[in-house]
């Protein structure tokens, strides 16, 4: 393990990074190293020990929690793709973080960062951190204890909206994340102080709590709108953005919404034009093992660009989304050359865009996880209008790419040959290459069996038949996102939607190629991330 004082090291390295305003190379690389040499327990040691001091350097710490959010995500994403090491190294870091934050008496300030450490990296902070912040804030650990009056607390946030280019969805994120470790009240009250701001940056901000895990937040958002409305005209904009945020939350949800609306139409100031933007490109990436696609566009808006993304995740639906503003055409075309080079990206029309977006929200509401707020930013950049959920079964996606196609397309001989050209696809799409199964089952499977010929065996007749529909998804959204496109030198795109037909229909399957390269792929994978156990025999006596 790296030992503490080398952390502390490269705390201060990456800290005066920070101070400077830029960050190196290694300064963004060095979270993921600590994680994957086991070291986030030690960088949580050395975090907790410098807070700790009489007079902590609180560049070194705010430094220290910038490495945990890197080493988090790093951990969090490998062990998500089968990484069975990457998942105890989180599940150990989680410990050490619970442990140190019951152990301390750390300020409420520092509590806060390490929450929102948590939360950039996709993770819950934990019911220890969050009571520690608390207790810390009643006990008056805060070097500022006493709370803002009614009404002040949005001025206070008046700076970060500055510096965050009045963004809306910036400064949500940015307060979402920091509000991490407070409880369902304290949260409500913040989001209905933000509501009520006179900033439209900081106002709009609060509208991402209605897309809150919790609705306590969107509720407060919604009853101070309606407080405000009866008094002063509401922004036009403000009402669409609630229009559009209505099919996005669970049905119990709605009512609420629907009658804050109603108020809020009633004294409505007149619209005002929103820029015009050209959307100039959209690009899909493959689908990964994992059923993650991203969606990307280019965006112009005068002489600059922008660049859209969102996340889609099977188990998820949208699971992030973003639009990065403000740059040049130069620094716009090196990152679409980046993403089409890494993600094997492709084209694809708008088309495909709104039913991939329909596909994930429905998702999003059965799995009851809100998107994030971002996503009405990149739906109001490509102008997408009211973007309703709408599931779409992998069968259903297959007969309508096959819909119209002579029967010698879609027969029982084209069906047969695309299973055996699915033997080549690892070859042809390297993202191919990450389609494996892991997990705790394929664990529990795999671990007792000691040769690789048996395992593939294992996962071919024991594990695979029971996954048909997942991996018919992964296909035929394969075959949509290559339907069309340039980068598609012939049918892949067909035997993709063949092959997804024919997994999603039930009957018995001729030998499949596509899952002897799966279960390849998954026993491999199992070896590469379960360490080989050291020999136990006495040897040299």
């Amino acid at each position: 393990m790296t030992p503490r004082g080398a952390i502390l090291q490269i705390a201060k390295m990456v800290g005066q990074d920070m101070a400077r305003g830029t960050l190196s190379r290694g300064a963004l690389d060095a979270g993921p190293m600590l994680a994957q040499a086991g070291a986030t327990p030690g960088l949580v040691a050395c975090l907790i020990s410098e807070a700790s001091r009489k007079r902590p350097a609180d560049r070194v710490v705010e430094a220290c929690c910038f490495l945990l959010e890197a080493a988090l995500t790093d951990l969090r994403i490998a062990g998500n793709g089968g990484d069975t090491a990457a998942r105890e190294g989180l599940a150990e870091a989680c410990r050490a973080v619970e442990t140190a934050v019951t152990a301390s008496s750390l300020a409420p300030s520092v509590l806060m960062q390490i929450a929102r450490a948590f939360a950039q990296a996709g993770l819950d902070p934990g019911p220890a951190l969050k009571k520690a912040t608390i207790t810390g804030i009643e006990a008056g650990l805060s070097p500022d204890p006493t709370p803002p009056a009614h009404g002040e607390l949005a001025g206070h946030f008046a700076p970060l909206a500055e510096a965050l280019g009045q963004d809306p969805f910036a400064v949500h994120a940015e307060l979402a994340a920091t509000g991490a470790a407070f409880p369902s009240e304290h949260r409500a009250a913040m989001a209905a102080e933000l509501a009520t701001a006179t900033i439209p940056a900081v106002r709009d901000a609060a509208l991402g709590f209605l897309l809150d895990a919790d609705p306590a937040p969107g509720v407060a958002v919604l009853e101070a709108l309606v407080a405000q409305a009866r008094r002063n005209p509401v922004p036009s904009r403000l009402v669409e953005r609630l229009i559009s945020l209505r099919p996005w939350l669970p049905t119990a949800r709605q009512p609420k919404l629907d009658a804050a609306i109603r108020v809020l139409r009633a004294n409505t100031a007149a619209p005002v034009p929103a820029p015009r933007i050209e959307v100039t490109r959209l690009l899909a990436s493959l689908c990964d093992g994992a059923g993650a696609q991203s969606l990307f566009a280019l965006l112009k808006t005068g002489r600059r660009f922008a660049l859209a993304s969102v996340l889609i995740k099977t188990d998820v639906g949208v699971a992030d989304a973003l639009v990065r503003e403000d740059m040049p055409k130069r620094e716009a075309d090196g990152i679409i050359a980046e993403i089409t080079g890494a993600t094997e990206a492709v084209t694809v029309p708008i088309s495909f865009v709104q039913a991939r977006l329909a596909d994930a929200l429905a998702i999003n509401l059965s799995q009851r996880t809100p998107p994030p707020f971002g996503l009405l930013q990149v739906t109001e950049a490509l102008g997408l209008g009211l973007l309703q959920p709408a599931a779409i079964s992998p069968i259903a996606l297959a007969a309508q790419l096959l819909a119209g196609l002579p029967p010698d397309q879609t027969g029982p001989n084209a069906t047969s040959a695309a299973h055996a050209d699915g033997a080549d696809w690892p070859e042809l799409f390297e993202t191919v290459g990450s389609w494996f199964e892991a997990g705790e089952a394929v664990e529990a499977l795999l671990r007792p069996i000691p040769s690789r010929r048996k395992r593939i065996e294992a996962v071919l007749t024991r594990h695979l038949p029971g996954r048909r529909l997942f991996w018919a998804e992964r296909c035929a959204w394969m075959a949509a996102t290559l339907q069309g496109s340039a980068a598609d030198d012939g049918d892949e795109w067909l035997n993709f939607a063949l092959v997804a037909r024919d997994l999603a229909s039930g009957e018995p399957l001729p030998d499949a190629a596509l899952f002897d390269v799966i279960a390849e792929a998954t026993v491999d994978a199992f070896a590469a991330s379960t360490p080989r156990r050291r020999p136990t025999g006495r040897r040299g006596r």
